[in-house]
C-alpha cells in the first residue's frame, strides 16, 4: 500500500475450517495479485469448531445471499489477464455459485448476467465485470432486505465516519481506498420487497474505529467484547461485524481474534 494512504478501515475476515486456512488465504492472494497487490483487504482464520448453521425461517428462493465481490477490471489491460482471473475462479478450490431465483425469475440482476464463484457456501460470492473506463473496482456489496436498507446506509456511516454515495435510490457505496487506476469499495444494495438476506456465516466485516464507548449504546444489537481490541456485534440483516478500536498500541503484532458463533 502507498505510504501515503491511511490502513484500510475495512478488512474481510473468512473463517475456514481447520486445517484448510493457508490453502484458502493462498487461493485469495493468487487470484488478488495481478489486480491489487497493494491492498490486503481479506484474511483467512479457521474455526476452532465447525459452524451451525440456523433455518432462518424463509424459503430458500426467497433468500439473497448477504455478501458479494466483485472485480471491475479493464479490457485495456489485455483479454488475457481477464482470462486468466476467470480461469482461476473456475478451478478448484472455487465452485460455481447458481443465482438465486425468486418467483420464478432469476433476481436482483446484479448475480444474474453472470456465473459467480464461492469458496464455501458461507462465504461471499464473487464475480468479474468488464469495464471499459475509469478506475478497476474491487467492490464488496451488502444486500440488504427491504425495510433495513435506510437503517443500514445510517449504520455504516455512523461506523465509518463518512458519508455514502448514493448512485441510485437502492444502492450506494462507500470509497475506502483508491489510486489513480484503483478503487475499493464497499456497497449496500437494497433487495426487493419480500426478499431476505441469507447472512454468511463464514464472512465477517472488521472496522477500524477510534472510539468503541459511544458506538456501542447505538447499535442494533448487542456488541460483545472478544479481545482487548475488538468488539462483535450484527448489522440489521445480521452480518457480524467486528469493531477493532484503532491506533492499537498495545501489541506489536496481531492479536488472535475468536468469534462467537
Amino acid at each position: 500500500m502507498d505510504e501515503t494512504q491511511e490502513p484500510l478501515a475495512m478488512t474481510v475476515h473468512l473463517l475456514a475450517s481447520s486445517g484448510h486456512g493457508a490453502q484458502l488465504q493462498q487461493t485469495l492472494d493468487q487470484l488478488l495479485g495481478c489486480i491489487c497487490p497493494e491492498v490486503r483487504l481479506f484474511l483467512v482464520s479457521e474455526r476452532m469448531s465447525p459452524v451451525k448453521y440456523y433455518d432462518k425461517g424463509h424459503p430458500k428462493r426467497s433468500r439473497f445471499p448477504g455478501m458479494s465481490v466483485l472485480l471491475f477490471l479493464h479490457d485495456s489491460l489485455g483479454e488475457e489477464r481477464l482470462f486468466r482471473v476467470l480461469d482461476s475462479l473456475r478451478r478448484w478450490p472455487w465452485r460455481c455459485y447458481p443465482a438465486p431465483i425468486a418467483q420464478g425469475r432469476a433476481c436482483p440482476s446484479i448475480l444474474a448476467r453472470q456465473d459467480f464463484y464461492s469458496l464455501d457456501s458461507q462465504m461471499p460470492v464473487w464475480g468479474v465485470r468488464q469495464v471499459h473506463c475509469g478506475s478497476e473496482i474491487l467492490r464488496v456489496t451488502l444486500y440488504c432486505s427491504f425495510d433495513n436498507y435506510e437503517d443500514a446506509v445510517r449504520l455504516y456511516e455512523m461506523i465509518l465516519q463518512r458519508d455514502a454515495t448514493s448512485q441510485k435510490s437502492d444502492f450506494c457505496f462507500f470509497a475506502l481506498y483508491a489510486t489513480d487506476s484503483f478503487a475499493l469499495q464497499l456497497s449496500l444494495k437494497q433487495l426487493p420487497l419480500g426478499m431476505s438476506v441469507d447472512p454468511k456465516e463464514s464472512s465477517v466485516l472488521q472496522f477500524k474505529v477510534q472510539e468503541i464507548g459511544q458506538l456501542v449504546p447505538l447499535l442494533p444489537h448487542p456488541c460483545v467484547p472478544i479481545s482487548r481490541t475488538r468488539w462483535q456485534t450484527r448489522d440489521y440483516d445480521g452480518n457480524t461485524i467486528l469493531l477493532q478500536v484503532w491506533p492499537v498500541l498495545l501489541y506489536n503484532r496481531e492479536e488472535t481474534v475468536w468469534f462467537y458463533v
